[in-house]
């Protein structure tokens, strides 16, 4: 019983410490993010508008910058 309590709580920090999918930058000025909508957001939320790169490596999202 203990066993499978203490494996439930590293499941659970484990899933707490993994970031959730977002905006991601990279240091030329490039961000990544997982939908077109949420980059578009993003430069929105900064007054400024998204302007696509195209697929993320791996096809993981898009790139873009904001303008």
């Amino acid at each position: 019983m203990k066993w499978l309590t203490l494996s439930l709580l590293a499941l659970a920090i484990t899933g707490c410490g993994t970031p959730p999918n977002e905006v991601v930058k990279f240091g030329d000025g490039r961000l990544r993010a997982p939908t077109y909508v949420e980059a578009t957001d993003y430069c929105k939320t900064q007054g400024t508008t998204a302007r696509m790169l195209g697929r993320a490596p791996g096809e993981t999202g898009v790139m873009f910058r904001c303008n």
